[in-house]
């Protein structure tokens, strides 16, 4: 499964509480299976990532035009992976 998140306004942590948000007024309105999954992957993501090592990795690739980081999360959900303007970051694992 793969999560967009827009990073040229916020930070990858506010991106990903937002989105959560979103997601959550969507599945009150129509309940899918693949919104619930999303849910799911990005509360864990944000209950179990290094934010503060993960916002340092990828502050040196960050540029002026818009941004997005795509979040890949396989099915068992135990090896998420951000992929960010070329570069591979590892949220759980603390590294890239």
């Amino acid at each position: 499964m793969e999560i967009c998140l827009d990073l040229s306004c916020h930070c990858i942590e506010t991106a990903a509480r937002l989105k959560v948000e979103a997601l959550i007024r969507s599945y009150f309105k129509s309940q899918t299976p693949e919104t619930d999954r999303q849910i799911q992957a990005l509360t864990r993501f944000l209950t179990q990532a290094d934010f503060y090592e993960l916002r340092h990795a990828m502050a040196a690739h960050k540029g002026q035009e818009k941004a997005t980081a795509h979040l890949l999360f396989p099915k068992d959900m135990e090896k998420m992976e951000i992929r960010f303007r070329g570069s591979v970051f590892f949220p759980l694992s603390g590294g890239r």
